[in-house]
């Protein structure tokens, strides 16, 4: 049987605790249905240095932190949302990093999830190594953690004894892959099918979004901006966009570089995915109709870079992201007619 502590605090966010758990024991039940004994798989034990927590209506017995007495610390999601939290998470398990490099000296496990990550990585346990995390905390991961390399393209990611997983419900899937790895691909299959999770889900990309990109207070970046939600359709050069601001070339890219982390022309081609991701999922415009109102004028380049941005096809992306309104799913029943009947 392995044991998978789970690290909780005050800040921890409830159902990525009780979420792991829950599926945890789902495996130990299906186990026992295929097996047709009481065994278990898998135990779980919440840790971390309060000994009793208070949560809303719920509060938590604590046990303090025991490496030898786990197989896997699983570090879940906290609610820490801005610089200043996430910072406060980074330190969270430095006084721990002693006990946590023991764990990977023996072989066991390190896992972590959501902004959980920043937590893992304060340790500088993650350093040399790619980690995922939460995508819409990149920037704030990459300038708090320049040494560990960052790598949004996957859902999970495993190095050596060590698994990061992406934002909020990826501990879904990072949990597959340690049952895959401590079982077998076919019983993380079938819990894959019992909790209703695509074992295919590996990429974060689909998801990325920049309405939650980093904000500033540089008033004339926010306006090239506005500028450039207002002329997607349209031909933009580095040069144009310079002139049209009376600035430099070498400021623009130096601003938009310092503030967003990337050149005016690689935001302006996010700005247009952006735009095309939001016309798939909100009409019914052929793939073709919405290149031309982004600015793009051939299709298959347009559908290349698509793929590149959010790793699904301008179909496929529809097909997975666009609501369906669901005709009599929720019937309400009507007492004057019943009663006629």
């Amino acid at each position: 049987m392995k044991r998978v502590g789970i690290w909780v605090n005050q800040d921890v966010v409830m159902s990525s605790v009780t979420g792991v758990m829950d599926f945890f024991t789902f495996c130990n039940k299906y186990w026992q249905l295929i097996q047709q004994s009481d065994q278990q798989l898998f135990e779980t034990v919440l840790m971390g240095p309060q000994q009793r927590l208070q949560q809303g209506p719920f509060t938590i017995e604590v046990e303090p932190v025991d490496v030898n007495q786990i197989d896997m610390l699983l570090i879940p999601g906290f609610y820490a949302y801005n610089s200043n939290d996430l910072q406060r998470v980074s330190q969270e398990l430095l006084p721990y990093k002693a006990e946590l490099q023991q764990m990977l000296q023996q072989g066991k496990w390190l896992g972590a999830f959501c902004n959980g990550t920043f937590a893992l990585a304060g340790t500088g346990l993650l350093n040399g190594l790619q980690s995922t995390s939460v995508w819409f905390f990149k920037d704030y991961f990459r300038q708090m953690f320049p040494q560990v390399k960052l790598d949004l393209q996957q859902l999970v990611v495993q190095q050596q004894t060590i698994l990061t997983g992406g934002a909020t419900t990826s501990y879904l899937n990072l949990c597959l892959r340690f049952v895959e790895l401590f079982m077998d691909t076919a019983f993380a299959q079938q819990m894959a099918k019992i909790m209703l999770t695509d074992p295919n889900r590996t990429s974060q990309l689909p998801y990325l979004s920049l309405q939650l990109a980093p904000q500033h207070k540089d008033a004339k970046l926010a306006e090239i901006q506005q500028y450039l939600q207002a002329h997607l359709a349209e031909p933009v050069s580095l040069e144009q966009l310079a002139e049209t601001f009376a600035i430099t070339p070498r400021t623009l890219i130096r601003r938009f570089k310092q503030h967003l982390d990337e050149t005016p022309m690689a935001y302006l081609q996010r700005l247009r995915i952006e735009r095309a991701k939001s016309l798939l999922e909100n009409t019914l415009w052929t793939a073709e109709e919405i290149m031309q109102q982004v600015g793009y004028e051939d299709i298959s380049s347009f559908r290349k870079l698509f793929v590149h941005y959010t790793s699904l096809t301008p179909k496929a992306y529809r097909q997975k992201f666009m609501f369906e309104p669901q005709i009599n799913c929720c019937p309400v029943s009507d007492p004057e007619r019943e009663s006629a009947a």
